[in-house]
Parts: C-alpha cells; sequence; structure tokens
C-alpha cells in the first residue's frame, strides 16, 4: 500500500495488482505509480524475476549518482560488480515507455544501479533477490565510507585480484541459503506477525 511505513506492511496488507498495474483485489489502499512502472517492467520481461526488490538508501543513491558507479574498492563490490548493470535517470518513473529501456539495460543481470535514484535486486527467490540487495547496500555503504577520505586516497583493488574475486564469488550461491534463514528470525524477532 502505498504510504504506508515499512513496519506496518504484513503479507496480508500487500496489494495484488496484475502487469497493467489494475488491482486485482478488494483494498482500500491505492500503489505507487513509480514503483509500478520499474518492478512490473521486470516482472514482465524476466521469468527469473520473481521477486524485485528497490531502494532508494542514502548510501545506494550516493554511489548510484557518482560517475564511476559502483568501484572495485572492497570485497563485496569486486564479488558483485560484474552482475551491476546501470540504467539512466529520466525522472520520476512515470513514464511507462522507460520501462522497455530500463529492461534492456538490465539484461540478464542481477543487480542494476539506477542512476541519481536507487538500487534494485532481481531473483527467482526472496533469498536470491535479498542476498542481492544486501550485499549491493553494503558494498555501496563501503564506497561511500571510503571515499570520505577523498578519491586519491582510496586503493583500486588490482586487476588480478578482481578476476580472481569474480571467480571465486560464482560459486557462493549457497550463501543465501544461510543467510536467508537467519534474515528471518532477525525479521519475527523484530516484526512478529510480519508473515500474517
Amino acid at each position: 500500500p502505498y504510504g504506508w511505513y515499512f513496519d506496518e506492511i504484513t503479507a496480508s496488507c500487500l496489494v495484488k495488482v496484475d502487469l497493467d498495474g489494475n488491482i486485482v483485489q478488494e483494498t482500500e489502499s491505492f500503489i505507487n505509480p513509480a514503483g509500478f512502472t520499474i518492478h512490473s517492467a521486470v516482472h514482465a520481461a524476466r521469468e527469473d524475476a520473481h521477486f524485485v526488490i528497490h531502494l532508494h538508501t542514502v548510501n545506494g543513491v550516493g554511489v548510484a549518482a557518482q560517475k564511476d558507479g559502483l568501484l572495485p574498492i572492497s570485497q563485496n563490490a569486486c564479488l558483485l560488480q560484474h552482475q551491476v548493470a546501470y540504467h539512466g535517470y529520466e525522472g520520476l518513473a512515470l513514464n511507462h515507455d522507460e520501462r522497455e529501456r530500463l529492461v534492456a539495460d538490465l539484461g540478464d543481470r542481477s543487480l542494476m544501479l539506477l542512476r541519481n535514484h536507487g538500487t534494485m535486486a532481481v531473483g527467482n527467490t526472496a533469498a536470491q533477490a535479498w542476498l542481492g540487495i544486501f550485499f549491493l547496500e553494503r558494498a555501496c555503504a563501503q564506497q561511500v565510507a571510503a571515499l570520505s577520505a577523498g578519491r586519491d586516497n582510496v586503493l583500486i583493488a588490482p586487476d588480478a585480484a578482481q578476476a580472481e574475486t569474480k571467480e571465486q564469488g560464482r560459486g557462493i550461491g549457497f550463501v543465501s541459503s544461510l543467510a536467508w534463514p537467519g534474515a528471518l528470525r532477525q525479521l519475527q524477532r523484530k516484526s512478529p506477525g510480519y508473515d500474517a
């Protein structure tokens, strides 16, 4: 529901819509039209996009607004860099024509920096999407922290280390099966009844 805080939302209050933006249930709530534009584009174009997470965090927007995007300055960034796509800012995502360009920019990647706007993760499962956005947001926070010393004082990971980390990262998909249950336990402690 548009206008609700995250800590107010439970599974049963989500507003169900079809790919044309029509609300397909009885509800007094309405949806965010810009959010619909972005999410519907990815859901419609990608069969593997069962879950799409899009955020506007301070650090995510901070890196999305940087000319060079995500820099290989942390282990997280080196693991993710090859998975990150970029989409140029076009204003509030109210124009449905933008969906085609957003999907073309995303391609087959699972992560995206929407320039001057935020971050996005796509997953076949909630765990995959959550893990992607968690590590992308972590890499963005590390970059913002590192760049607080000025760009000249930041070490870019050596090319060989970037390549090695990329290869090593191909085999860590199992991490979502470890991290996701912990995230759900934490959510249950902080927001009992979230799944009601």
